[in-house]
C-alpha cells in the first residue's frame, strides 16, 4: 500500500527544467537577474572583497552590498590619536585594599564551597567567614569616594 501523493513524478523533465532555471537565476548578475552569467567568465569581483583561494571570485561578488566593515580601508589619522597610559605593575598596589578583595570574593566562595562538601564544619568556622566578607565588604564600601571632583564627566575608571 502506497501513497500516490509520494510516488515520484513520470517525467523527469520538468525537474530538470525547474533545476536549470533556479541555477539560471542564481548565475545571473545583479545588473540583470535574467540574463545568466556563462559558465566560462566569472562575474567581475567586487573591489576590496577577497575570495579565498581556490574558489571562483565571482561566487563572493554576486551583490555590491554583501561587502563587510574590513572589505574598506580607513584614511590615516595619526594626529590626536588616543595612547594609553602603561598600566601600574601588579605587585604596587595598597595591600590592604588586596586582601579586602580577596576576602570580600574569597569568603562566599569559601561559603558555598562549605555548603555544598562539608556541611558539619564547625560553626566558628561559618560564623567567621561570614564576618570575614561583612567586614571587606564594609571596608570597601568605607573606600568609596563621597563627592565628586570637579571637570569629572566619569569617563575614565
Amino acid at each position: 500500500m502506497t501513497n500516490p501523493m509520494h510516488e515520484p513524478a513520470e517525467s523527469g523533465d520538468s525537474d530538470d527544467s525547474v533545476w536549470e532555471d533556479l541555477v539560471r537565476r542564481l548565475e545571473a548578475t545583479p545588473g540583470d537577474p535574467t540574463e545568466p552569467v556563462s559558465g566560462d567568465s566569472p562575474a567581475p569581483p567586487v573591489p576590496g572583497s577577497v575570495a579565498p583561494r581556490g574558489v571562483d571570485p565571482g561566487l563572493f561578488s554576486m551583490h555590491p552590498a554583501l561587502s563587510g566593515p574590513r572589505d574598506h580601508d580607513l584614511p590615516d589619522e595619526d594626529e590626536g590619536s588616543f595612547v594609553p597610559e602603561d598600566p601600574p605593575a601588579l605587585g604596587s598596589g595598597n595591600p590592604l585594599l588586596t586582601l579586602a578583595w580577596s576576602c570580600a570574593a574569597g569568603a562566599p566562595i569559601a561559603l558555598l564551597l562549605l555548603a555544598i562538601f562539608w556541611r558539619r564544619a564547625p560553626m566558628p568556622l561559618w560564623i567567621g567567614l561570614v564576618v570575614v566578607a561583612v567586614a571587606a565588604a564594609v571596608f570597601l564600601f568605607a573606600r568609596l569616594p563621597r563627592h565628586r571632583q570637579d571637570g569629572d564627566d566619569g569617563a575614565r575608571v
